[in-house]
């Protein structure tokens, strides 16, 4: 009977105790899980809301910085881009880089007497090409010059005024026209030193013309002008170079004066590949490539700008950087003033 009571006893004993451990244990379970559902509910709220944050941030960094950017494009937009302000097709006056034309050359007498009666003035023909002929033989061109600006050497040319002729001082043929070694005095204080062949400057030789002004002067830019090299038929023909010098306080803005030309000639003109160098009034000094033929600049390239000038110089620094020229100017250029087939006077005459 033991046995069997405690075999019940035991069975409702247990069913009791687990009836109370449910009891017990269920509400803390649902507090539990009310808890963690709360716990996600409220970390995925704020997940979300970070994320919104997070999102709002993202868009408020690239709406700030995209109008920046786009600001940016629209100034880009509004300057002109640098390949554009240096295109051989925009006209020279829509950009600070191209120059219109090449900058003037003399073509005219420039000495006049001013205050000084060259009449009056004392001068010995020979004996001064002499001495001017030893200085050159030396390259001495200080003396050269010096001698050049004394009265005596004008007074000298100034006799020349208004003729084509010249007084030449050297070695002669049977005939007596100048052949070998020899130098001339022309009118405008233009002198020649070198070969000759029979009565013409003819060989190697340096021509200079200074522009010598005896009262002030507002108006020619040139100081001194040179061509050395080539010559046949008493014309610059051959290899051969222009040297230009300038009173700097006459030159313009924005243009470029060639100070050297280096390339050849035929018949005292252009005609072949040159190297030039050109000077700008604020002391710049710039390098160009240029090619001629029979007294043109041949074009660098079809285009033309707004009023038809056309490109003749090319910068050796930028292929896309030119000087411009007038066509109705690019015809005869030559060595300017030069004076050709002059009736040689003999200096001991």
């Amino acid at each position: 009977m033991r046995k069997i009571f405690d075999e019940e006893d035991d069975d409702g004993y247990s069913d009791l105790d687990k009836k109370k451990i449910l009891v017990t244990i269920i509400p803390f379970v649902l507090i539990i899980i009310i808890l963690a559902v709360t716990l996600v509910a409220g970390g995925m709220k704020k997940e979300k809301n970070d994320t919104e944050d997070l999102q709002q941030s993202i868009m408020d960094y690239a709406d700030e910085h995209g109008e920046t950017e786009s600001s940016g494009r629209q100034e880009e937009q509004s300057t002109p881009d640098k390949a554009e302000e240096e295109s051989p097709s925009i006209a020279p006056d829509d950009t600070d880089k191209v120059t219109v034309s090449p900058g003037p050359v003399p073509d005219k007498d420039v000495m006049e007497q001013g205050k000084v009666d060259f009449s009056k003035v004392t001068y010995s023909t020979e004996s001064q090409l002499k001495e001017m002929m030893a200085y050159w033989a030396d390259n001495n061109q200080k003396a050269l010059d010096d001698l050049a600006n004394l009265e005596r050497f004008m007074a000298m040319s100034w006799s020349l005024k208004g003729t084509d002729d010249c007084y030449y001082y050297g070695q002669k043929d049977a005939n007596g026209l100048p052949n070998g070694t020899g130098i001339a005095v022309y009118r405008d204080n233009q002198y020649y030193y070198g070969e000759w062949k029979n009565g013409l400057r003819s060989g190697n030789g340096t021509w200079i013309h200074y522009h010598i002004h005896l009262a002030e002067n507002k108006t020619d830019l040139f100081t001194y002008h040179q061509y050395t090299g080539g010559w046949k038929d008493d014309l610059p023909s051959g290899e051969g170079s222009e040297h230009y010098e300038y009173d700097t306080a006459l030159l313009k803005e924005g243009i470029g004066y060639d100070t050297n030309l280096v390339g050849s000639y035929l018949n005292g003109m252009i005609h072949g590949e040159f190297f030039i160098t050109n000077l700008y009034a604020d002391g710049t000094v710039k390098e160009w490539n240029a090619s001629a033929e029979k007294g043109a600049w041949i074009y660098q390239s079809e285009t033309k700008d707004k009023k038809g000038n056309r490109t003749v110089y090319v910068d050796i620094h930028d292929p896309e950087n030119y000087i411009w020229m007038k066509p109705e100017e690019n015809v005869n250029i030559k060595v300017p003033c030069l004076i050709a087939n002059a009736v040689v006077r003999s200096a001991s005459s």
